[in-house]
């Protein structure tokens, strides 16, 4: 586990009791309307970064067999009980050991609100890449740097741990710089093009 990691999951782990909230409800549900068509009913997922489970137990609710990821112990302590709670133990399994997930491909990978956190994304994108399946797809997102809301996220995150806003240009040759190809790019909260909170790429294999 490398330094960065290392201190998202500290961080996350200190957060974990207090990480889920109406405002962070809200975006997330919005963000969620623009994902869901880009991971098909039933598709056997990947949700690399979990958190609390918002985006795993869309994709369960959705028929979908998912493997939940993170780094974070607490965060993914309390995905689990909530898909306990909702009965989804037997379609979901969670993980924070990432050579659980050695070897292992997937027709579909999430990783919703992962790369907010990281300075340099290539290297977990290529990470990622190698958990999808050759005709496989990979959804992720960015705080979107020509949003003022996604700035008013960033500053705020500064007294918690700094999120950065990435403009749709940068993300694009971050997917090629990793040998994929964006396959399709939306907007959310709102799902309005350039000035949407959060951005959503839908990337494959170049």
């Amino acid at each position: 586990m490398t330094k960065r990691v290392e201190a998202v999951a500290r961080h996350f782990d200190d957060r974990a009791s207090r990480y889920d909230n109406p405002l962070t409800a809200f975006i997330g549900e919005r963000e969620l309307r623009v994902i869901r068509p880009l991971v098909p009913a039933g598709a056997q997922v990947l949700d690399y970064g979990c958190g609390t489970g918002r985006s795993a137990l869309d994709h369960l609710r959705r028929g979908c067999r998912v493997t939940a990821f993170d780094v974070s112990r607490n965060m993914l302590a309390f995905a689990q009980r909530r898909a306990r709670d909702e009965g989804w133990s037997a379609d979901v399994e969670f993980t924070s050991d990432e050579s659980v997930l050695a070897g292992r491909t997937w027709p579909v990978v999430t990783a919703i609100g992962v790369l907010d956190y990281y300075a340099e994304p290539v290297p977990l994108l290529n990470t990622l890449s190698r958990y999808m399946t050759p005709a496989g797809c990979l959804v992720v997102t960015y705080p979107n740097a020509l949003s003022p809301l996604a700035w008013s996220y960033a500053l705020g995150s500064r007294f918690t741990f700094p999120a950065i806003p990435r403009t749709p240009a940068f993300a694009c040759c971050a997917a090629e710089a990793a040998d994929l190809k964006v396959v399709h790019l939306a907007y959310a909260f709102p799902s309005v093009k350039l000035w949407g909170h959060t951005l959503v790429l839908k990337l494959a294999r170049r």
